[in-house]
Parts: C-alpha cells; structure tokens; sequence
C-alpha cells in the first residue's frame, strides 16, 4: 500500500472513535524500584532512569538455524558488538499504542463518512479497541507520538526499557517462557495489551515481546564498531523491536523474542504485526508533561 492509499484509508477510520469513549487502558506508572529520588509520575509512562545498560551481544549462531528458516541475514551478527551504554533518563509508554487510542487520534484530525470507516477498521484489522494497533506505516507512528508531546523510542531507550540494566535476555529474565507472552503459539490472534503480567520487563513494561513488533526512531545501521554489514544497513529500512504474534510460518521461534533482537522494514509499508509505543523526554521541572 502506498502513503496515498493509507491516507485514504486513514480517513476511513477517522469516525470510530466518536461512537464511544476512548479508552486508554494505561495507569499512572510507579517510580522504578529502588529510587533514591521522586520521580515525577507520568500517566501510562514508565519511568526508566540515568545510567548504564547491557545493549547488543556478542552470540554467534552454530546452529545454522538462520539458513534453516530462510533468513537472508545471520542470527546475531548484527547485534554485535556487545556493550554498555548509558542513556539520560527518559519515559516509556508502559504499553503498546492500542487500536481504540490511535482511531481517537485520527477521529481528532479528520471526518469521514460513516460507511468509509467501517470499511477501513475491517481491512486494517483496528476493530477490538484493546489490541494493539497495527498497519501504521513508521511515519504515522511518529506523528501519532508528537501529536502527544511524545517521540518514537530510541533503538538504544527501547533495548534498555526491555532488557533492564544487566541485558536480560528476554524482558522477565534469562530463560524463554512461551506462557509469558503472545508469540503465536497457542493464541490464535492479537491479544489486549497488558494481559501477559509475568511477561513486563525489569522496568515493568508489557509486551516488548510478542504481540506486534514496534517501530523505533532509528535507521537499520551497524552499532558502532561492528564489523558485519548487511545490504540492508542505511538510510533504507527503519528498525523494528520485539518480536510478534505472527511468528515465523506455525512455529515459535524464541530467538525472535530475545531484547536484542533487530528487525528492519521499509518505513512506508502496512505490517500486520507491526505496531508501536512512545517514549518521551522528562518533563521540565514545573512544566507539564
């Protein structure tokens, strides 16, 4: 689908929202554990603090699992170098952006009539409010974040916010859990954000694995000092993050779910299992956020 065609359809759906009450399925967020210091609360932000983290790995697959299922890049490699890097404390949205909340966002900006909107929430898949919105290309993800005073996350903020400061393998912890999260294994669709508690991260933030992959702000490139380089690396593809519901064909694969795991996609596509969540910079003292 073209940008065009997108706009088309956005229009659609533009309406939906007024039929009901918006419904933003986030809380206030509680101060991370452990804080020395108030930390000014943001509702539906997590709070991730100053200072350094575990980003990237050094694996090496000996598997040859990566040819095995097709993939035209080698597992790992292009998460390499492993190393620390320490980030200026920012915010988190604690969940996915949902369906209910981006059709608000569109009903906000546009009118349509009320038959165009059925007809676009059936084909973009945005019916159940409490889903996880998918089909947004990375540019209407963005905008979507700064029409909230907000931005996309980092590739770096969205790793730290999954990973916790010690680089977990995976949001809980060390060890895959396939009951933990929405991975296309049992669960026959898109789940409502928040409904995996055992799955949040260290900073308590749900489904940064599994359910749809997340755009962040960044280009698919090389971290610094890495030696692979891929055909894909540039100003072509944006990054996406954590994994989804979609799976690879009808099997669960954890290694798409790990915290350091990068995908990349034209930022002008619609992707079934691809949404998004926002990240923002702390509020200035005796402003608002």
């Amino acid at each position: 689908m073209t940008l065009k065609q997108f706009g088309t359809l956005a229009l659609t759906l533009a309406v939906l929202a007024g039929c009901g009450k918006h419904e933003d399925t986030a809380g206030t967020a509680a101060p991370p554990q452990g804080a020395s210091v108030a930390v000014l609360q943001v509702p539906g932000m997590i709070h991730i603090p100053t200072g350094e983290f575990i980003m990237g790995s050094d694996a090496v697959d000996t598997t040859g699992k990566s040819e095995e299922f097709g993939f035209n890049e080698p597992w790992y490699l292009n998460e390499h170098p492993k190393r620390k890097v320490n980030l200026d404390a920012f915010y988190m949205d604690q969940y996915e952006v949902t369906n209910g909340q981006f059709k608000t966002y569109l009903m906000n900006t546009m009118k349509v009539p009320r038959d165009q909107l059925l007809l676009g929430i059936e084909r973009m898949g945005w019916a159940e409010n409490t889903y996880p919105v998918r089909n947004v290309p990375w540019a209407q993800a963005k905008a979507y974040c700064e029409s909230l005073g907000k931005r996309l996350p980092t590739e770096a903020e969205w790793e730290k916010a999954a990973r916790g400061p010690d680089g977990n393998e995976f949001p809980w912890g060390q060890e895959f859990k396939p009951e933990v999260l929405n991975a296309g294994g049992g669960e026959s669709d898109l789940m409502p954000v928040g409904s995996y508690e055992n799955g949040k991260s260290f900073y308590g933030v749900y489904d940064m694995a599994g359910n749809v992959m997340e755009w962040v702000e960044d280009w698919y490139d090389a971290y610094p000092g890495a030696e692979y380089r891929s055909q894909h690396y540039g100003q072509k593809r944006k990054v996406a993050r954590g994994g989804s519901w979609g799976g690879v064909g009808h099997y669960v694969i954890p290694h798409y779910f790990r915290g350091a795991y990068r995908y990349s996609f034209p930022p002008t596509g619609f992707y079934n299992d691809l949404g998004f969540r926002c990240a923002m910079n702390p509020p200035k003292l005796g402003g608002t956020p």
